[in-house]
């Protein structure tokens, strides 16, 4: 091949990612980027367009394999090296399945690695001559946007988009980060008992530089992992905040995040019709007093009359409290919307949120932890399997992490 090929790492480990690199630093092969599974790899990809990537596969192996179909269908014509201290057969059986040209074992070798990306790329050339003409399929190349929306304050928005984003990580399914857009009160740092030293404004005041890179100084993270762009202290502060720069923000975030959740006050602002608009996915929520469900018909209205898709909007209804003299079907019935997803009442998750910790991995098993859990699954299209089938993915911590499901894709 002519010229001197680009290559993407894509591993967890960064260390791996630097020796790799080193080890290349003499080919003839430039690395352009070290990154690791899921969104990052997939936008970084999707920018680069690198003739060759070289990503690991360990346990559990799940989303290595995801992202290896992923960047497949991204980069056809790459050559795709996976490697791996797994040596068995199945392994690498699943890794060549999923798309990978090559399978290499650890402990890794510059001249295996080097000879394997050669030999994939040789392939790839010739594999370019026969090619049909026909088009891959289109492939999402960031990370999946949720708007947590809502007519009204006070029916649970903010804690839904804390579990959420836990759930999302803490299940395995995906890196996730949470971006406080309320103008209003903007808890969610404080709910997380996180200290607040940067926020959404300092970002959006650096706009003209920011980039994927520069992004991430202005997160805080909560010990489950899950990041925080949150809001300020001051309301006024939203005032010097330009629609044009919530969505670059939010647009940034997705490629270095697998899911972005955005949690809304409970009011129509400029930031929210941008959240709206970027969203993949809007949870619309409604709780069961009849104020909440006659500002939702409002909210359905608005949403209609605008350029939002029907079918990333979700119905999704919080039972905010124990009265149960209105049916979900009821809501459905009223709003003329089928309800998508239901939470149950549970005072658990009340008592989670004066601690700082989401309900589920303070309280997992309780039913609202483990409806929210349920929820991310279908979300991030994993189907849930009891765990007594498949060993849990996430150790027991401590705090009572062991779940109910798990997933696999």
């Amino acid at each position: 091949m002519a010229g001197n090929p680009r290559i993407v790492i894509v591993d967890q480990d960064f260390e791996t990612r630097a020796e790799l690199q080193k080890g290349l630093a003499k080919s003839r092969f430039i690395v352009v980027g070290g990154v690791g599974y899921g969104a990052e790899a997939l936008s970084l990809a999707s920018e680069i367009k690198p003739q060759a990537v070289l990503i690991c596969v360990e346990e559990p192996t799940a989303r290595a394999l995801q992202t290896i179909e992923q960047l497949t269908g991204i980069l056809p014509e790459a050559a795709i090296i996976a490697y791996s201290s797994l040596a068995d057969s199945d392994s690498a059986r699943r890794a060549v399945i999923a798309g990978a040209r090559d399978y290499l074992t650890k402990p890794l070798k510059t001249d295996d690695v080097i000879k394997a990306v050669e030999m994939g790329l040789a392939q790839q050339e010739r594999r370019r001559a026969l090619l049909t003409g026909e088009q891959p399929a289109p492939v999402r190349t960031g990370g999946m946007i949720v708007t947590v929306f809502g007519a009204k304050g006070g029916i649970g928005k903010t804690t839904i988009s804390i579990n959420l984003a836990t759930a999302f990580q803490t299940l395995g399914v995906g890196s996730s980060v949470i971006v406080d857009s309320d103008t209003i009160f903007g808890d969610v740092a404080m709910m997380m008992d996180l200290p607040v030293e940067t926020s959404l404004i300092d970002a959006t005041r650096d706009i003209e530089d920011l980039d994927r890179d520069s992004i991430s100084k202005y997160l805080i993270h909560h010990p489950c992992g899950v990041a925080v762009l949150p809001a300020p202290f001051e309301p006024t502060d939203w005032r010097n905040v330009p629609p044009e720069s919530m969505e670059k923000v939010l647009s940034l975030l997705a490629q270095t995040h697998d899911f972005v959740i955005v949690d809304t006050p409970g009011t129509f602002t400029d930031l929210v019709g941008v959240a709206l608009e970027k969203a993949t996915v809007i949870l619309l929520v409604t709780s069961l007093d009849i104020t909440s469900i006659k500002d939702t018909t409002v909210a359905l209205k608005l949403l209609s009359n605008g350029s939002y898709s029907e079918e990333k909007i979700k119905l999704t209804v919080n039972h905010a409290t124990n009265v149960n003299s209105v049916k979900d079907t009821d809501v459905g019935k009223v709003l003329r919307q089928e309800v998508f997803w239901s939470i149950p009442h549970d005072e658990e998750i009340g008592q989670s949120a004066q601690i700082g910790s989401p309900a589920v991995i303070d309280r997992p098993d309780s039913r609202a932890a483990q409806s929210i859990q349920e929820l991310a699954a279908v979300l991030s299209g994993y189907e849930p399997v009891p765990v007594e089938h498949v060993a849990a993915r996430v150790e027991d911590n401590g705090g009572g992490l062991l779940k109910k499901f798990i997933f696999r894709q």
